[in-house]
């Protein structure tokens, strides 16, 4: 016999406000790490990028104006297709479980759809067993044009080699690196007319590089923060706000690609955070069906704001 359980208002009203408790203590790093902003519409325009201009020198006496206008660009979010997740509810324990915001059943379906979120922001989809940077976000193709209509790559000079500051093998995260991609940013105009915040991205493998970078360098690092890099919470180090990540992608060529941004550049769109259903499906012999989904969308400002490392494993 199939459980069938009637989802009465207050369940999904209960259920909706849950949804909405736990996406916020579930706290995705990455909503922190880049500029939030609401969307709507088939497309949402988040910047109009002014390119530099250049001035000229004037002759005395002269009547003529000078007339300089810089080229412009427009770049774009785009509606994004539904993050989602829902199951059906076949036990009474497990619609108890649906109802609480504390179990694993409801925090195992919010944290689905964040891992959606997740990726959006970041640019990158699973392939097979790797992720790719093959999207939008900070590290994938934006979007340019009058309309949203020219799909641009991101930039080849904006990559650091995995070779860059180092003869002989080709390795993980240096200080060679790290600065290349830093100083590149630091040399864009707009980094000198803001503080920056800076956002480093990476996986369990770079951890040990991280530390030994800082013996290194002789950075002054306390023991909490020493544990903190290496259980994997977030941290500063060497002038980046560290996180990390299983879901960093790779290239072609088998590389980790580790991206380093500012948090000004990178901006995700949100046409509707993440809400939860609750519902009895009449095709389903009324079983009761729970159901989660988030519209969201990202892409960089100025690719000048981004620098992806390449690092070998």
């Amino acid at each position: 016999m199939s459980y069938r359980q009637v989802v009465e208002d207050h369940h999904k009203t209960t259920y909706t406000n849950n949804v909405m408790m736990v996406a916020q203590q579930v706290a995705n790093p990455l909503r922190a790490a880049v500029t939030v902003a609401s969307a709507s519409g088939e497309a949402q325009n988040v910047a109009d990028l002014i390119d530099k201009s250049e001035y000229s020198e004037g002759e005395d006496y002269s009547r003529e104006n000078p007339d300089n206008p810089p080229n412009r660009r427009r770049r774009w979010l785009v509606r994004p297709t539904v993050i989602e997740h829902g199951q059906y509810i076949t036990k009474e324990e497990k619609f108890d479980q649906a109802m609480d915001p504390s179990s694993q059943l409801m925090r195992n379906s919010v944290l689905t759809v964040e891992r959606g979120v997740y990726d959006k922001i970041l640019g990158v989809k699973k392939v097979g067993n790797v992720y790719k940077a093959v999207r939008a976000g900070i590290m994938g193709k934006a979007i340019e044009g009058k309309g949203p209509n020219s799909t641009m790559n991101f930039p080849a000079p904006n990559y650091i080699a995995v070779d860059q500051g180092i003869s002989g093998t080709p390795h993980g995260l240096s200080v060679a690196k790290l600065r290349a991609a830093t100083e590149a940013m630091e040399l864009e105009d707009f980094g000198l007319e803001t503080d920056m915040s800076i956002y480093g991205l990476i996986t369990p493998k770079q951890k040990t590089d991280l530390i030994n970078l800082a013996v290194e360098t002789k950075t002054s690092l306390n023991p909490f923060e020493i544990e903190n890099i290496r259980a994997g919470k977030p941290g500063m180090l060497l002038g980046i706000n560290w996180l990390f990540s299983n879901r960093v992608p790779v290239d072609d060529s088998g590389y980790r690609l580790i991206p380093i941004w500012s948090k000004e550049n990178v901006v995700m769109g949100v046409w509707q955070d993440v809400q939860g259903q609750m519902w009895n499906d009449t095709a389903r012999k009324n079983l009761p069906y729970m159901y989660n989904d988030v519209y969201v969308d990202a892409t960089r400002i100025e690719d000048g704001g981004v620098r992806i490392i390449r690092c070998a494993e």
